[in-house]
């Protein structure tokens, strides 16, 4: 108790001037995210808040900017509590200002990837009937081609109505934007090749309460005054880390592409000391050299499952924290792997966070005991909202040891049955990536006549590195089971990737 105490009153928020922000914040402009980012422009408002490809933004102004795009969105768009809104953009400060003022109206947000195709937005447009549909210039043909027949805004353009435009000052509003409006934040999962799935959740500031405390005691994120969250804002791991980001004061770098070269100017320039990747990109992050990580504090990675391969090597090269989050768009941020845990257990996913509860059940829903695999599920106040069962099933397999670390063994839809026996896919992976000259590893379950189903891998080398099928056999079979031995084995230039730097499975065959 006297410990979060502490951690509040470093960031401000549990001193009487704090706490008479966020009370005023709160009543001004509701339990949304608009209090949020108007406490922390009373809090730092000389503080820069973002860093994109465009602009550079303080605190004080992005409170003022948001604020009028509210104003705009509400009166030239009739945005209101109920109306649906669907946002394609990847990391500018334009979807922030999108979100936050989308937020403060009480409209439901739908953050759609902007890669989508036009068959898939079709698809999400049937399902929820968009009121407008907010996008980047990138994507103009794909929205303009679609079947969506409603208003749209472009997230910046010089002559055509946009997020930006609408952001600008003006003369002050007369009038009054709506009071206690609270839409949804919908996050969707899946959608890859097969149909999306909706993950709604309240903006409430009461619901990123236990999140906020976990990674404030254990990871000290208080300390830290910039972030380059890499990972997409549509996704609910950057959208945390976005919010998070505000409460803190943090100087968010976004940016639209993920470019080394450009990275380590800005690394280097703006003193980043919190870094937010998906494992794809740490991993080519970890090629820069020492110099462009001279202020790099504290590595978060989620979005994906983190390689032991990849824990070791980070450590190896780098003296700082790491810590593995574990969620999903359904039920949030819910599990961490702090470094002393990854440094103990290089392939555990952490424990639960407080207030979130876990079972690992089998097929017959009933629990299975410690150190046996079966399939996840979580629960806790912040879950999506459009939940039939209050405990979600994340999909995922996994065990739990006898001291309360969670051990994250695949998809239980990858799972395959090899003569009888039950064979884990990721199991083999992280043996391959054991290998020297092997940068990543994907297996995939193919038919067997003999045993009903192996395994199929899938690996790509490190650069300068060669290796054969012949060559990797014998070191495969001192590595491995029997069970685990792949059926077969295909050298790729890359793993197909979805675009928060998940393997694509789906394309692999």
């Amino acid at each position: 108790m006297f410990k979060t105490l502490g951690k509040l009153y470093e960031v401000n928020l549990a001193t009487p001037m704090g706490l008479a922000r966020l009370g005023l914040s709160l009543s001004q402009s509701g339990s949304n995210l608009m209090a949020v980012l108007q406490f922390a422009a009373r809090t730092y408002p000389e503080r820069t808040a973002i860093v994109d490809d465009k602009e550079t933004i303080l605190y004080k102004d992005l409170y003022t900017q948001t604020m009028q795009l509210a104003f705009g969105l509400h009166q030239q768009y009739a945005i209101e509590s109920g109306k649906k809104v669907g946002i394609l953009c990847k990391n500018n400060a334009a979807i922030v200002k999108a979100i936050v003022a989308l937020s403060r109206l009480g409209a439901d947000v739908y953050l759609l990837n902007p890669d989508m195709t036009k068959a898939q937005l079709d698809q999400l447009n049937e399902q929820h009937t968009f009121d407008l549909v907010i996008h980047d210039l990138a994507v103009w043909k794909t929205v303009q081609t679609s079947d969506y027949e409603g208003k749209t805004l472009l997230s910046y353009h010089l002559t055509f109505p946009s997020i930006d435009s609408l952001s600008k000052p003006k003369k002050a509003q007369t009038v009054a934007l709506p009071k206690d409006a609270q839409g949804n934040l919908v996050v969707l999962s899946g959608g890859t090749t097969g149909k999306f799935k909706s993950a709604a959740r309240k903006p409430s500031v009461s619901n990123f309460l236990n999140p906020f405390f976990a990674l404030l005691k254990q990871l000290h994120l208080g300390q830290y005054k910039s972030v380059y969250i890499a990972t997409p804002v549509f996704h609910g791991f950057g959208l945390a880390s976005m919010i998070m980001s505000m409460v803190l004061g943090s100087k968010m770098l976004l940016l639209e592409r993920f470019d080394l070269a450009q990275i380590t100017r800005y690394f280097l320039k703006h003193k980043i000391e919190v870094v937010v990747v998906v494992p794809a990109l740490l991993r080519r992050l970890l090629q820069l050299q020492k110099l462009e990580w001279l202020y790099i504090r504290c590595v978060l990675c989620g979005g994906a499952p983190l390689p032991p391969d990849l824990v070791k090597q980070t450590f190896q090269q780098y003296q700082y924290d790491l810590a593995n989050l574990y969620g999903s768009s359904e039920a949030g941020f819910s599990i961490m792997a702090t470094t002393d845990d990854l440094k103990k257990y290089p392939n555990t996913i952490g424990k639960a966070i407080k207030g979130v509860s876990t079972k690992v059940i089998n097929q017959q829903q009933q629990p299975v005991p410690t150190g046996t695999i079966g399939q996840l599920h979580l629960k806790s106040k912040w879950s999506m909202q459009n939940a039939v069962d209050t405990w979600i099933h994340t999909g995922d397999l996994a065990y739990q040891n006898e001291e309360g670390f969670f051990f994250h063994c695949g998809r239980s839809d990858e799972m395959i049955v090899s003569g009888g026996e039950n064979v884990y896919p990721i199991e083999l992976e992280q043996i391959l990536q054991q290998h020297p000259a092997i940068a990543t590893a994907a297996v995939i379950g193919i038919p067997d006549p003999q045993f009903g189903q192996g395994l199929k891998a899938f690996v790509t080398l490190y650069p300068n590195q060669t290796l054969t099928i012949e060559q990797l056999k014998p070191w495969l079979k001192e590595h491995t089971a029997r069970h685990q031995f792949p059926k077969a084995i295909e050298f790729l230039d890359e793993l197909p990737r979805t675009s928060i730097g998940k393997v694509n499975k789906k394309v692999l065959s």
